[in-house]
């Protein structure tokens, strides 16, 4: 009888981790495969619909500078955006954009040039403790990087370092040290683009600390090493998806004319 029910308890278990794995598999899917939807261009008639909606020019300007953009620039655009009281400084940063280069089978291939920056923050805590020299760390990335305001890595994608130096308080008051780099990230085609970049952290020497750690959510500003072509998705045509609220982007509903 208590074999059975030592039996019964460990398949327990054993579903119980099945059932842990298999959701940590699927919300990993599922944030790869919000990664993987491709930006929407943005065309004039979103630039006067966010106007409309309330956003400030400012606001407007930001988005195409990070955004991929398909604009008509030709005389009757222009008109367009006249008879709409688009403001100057919004048509000429629409005139500025720059041009996509052309789709080869669904993907835009662009440059990330070296020494691109890329803002990370700590996945998990370290510590001179319980890691040693050789551990890899992981980190993911704050925000998106964008070449010509295409998603070239996406916010959340994962990137990796590696433990250098790790250790404790020494007999012989040496303070404790943790040193890392950081090896890779990984772009939205799936590359492990090289990135260059190093920290450390030291124990309190005052307080004679044992140990030196680093916390979970630290962020980082890092860099690639060297220059790599990245496929990016093809952004989708207007029409596809919606854009961007005016309450996502300015919760105060600002009108258009207060910020003419």
């Amino acid at each position: 009888m208590r074999e059975q029910r030592g039996l019964f308890f460990y398949a327990f278990q054993c579903a119980a981790l099945g059932l842990f794995l298999a959701g940590s598999e699927f919300g990993a899917a599922a944030q790869n495969q919000q990664e993987a939807i491709p930006d929407r261009l943005l065309t004039n008639q979103d630039i006067v619909g966010m106007l409309r909606s309330g956003l400030s020019p400012r606001t407007v300007i930001l988005r195409i500078h990070d955004s991929p953009c398909k604009f008509d620039k030709s005389a009757g655009g222009l008109q367009g955006l006249h008879d709409a009281n688009v403001p100057y400084k919004v048509v000429l940063a629409m005139m500025q954009a720059p041009e996509l280069p052309p789709t080869v089978k669904g993907h835009i291939p662009v440059m990330l040039a070296d020494s691109t920056p890329v803002k990370v923050v700590l996945s998990e805590s370290i510590d001179s403790e319980s890691h040693k020299p050789g551990y890899v760390i992981y980190f993911r990335v704050l925000q998106d990087v964008r070449v010509q305001g295409l998603r070239v890595i996406a916010k959340g994608a994962r990137a990796r370092g590696r433990l250098l130096d790790s250790r404790n308080r020494s007999r012989t008051g040496d303070v404790a040290r943790l040193e890392w780099n950081l090896m890779d990230v990984e772009t939205v085609d799936g590359q492990r683009v090289p990135l260059r970049g190093s920290s450390e952290r030291t124990g309190d020497e005052i307080n004679h600390e044992k140990s030196a750690s680093a916390d979970e959510g630290e962020e980082f500003q890092v860099f690639t090493y060297g220059s790599r072509k990245v496929n990016v998705p093809a952004p989708i045509q207007a029409g596809s998806q919606t854009p961007a609220s005016s309450e996502e982007l300015n919760p105060k509903q600002m009108t258009y004319q207060e910020h003419r």
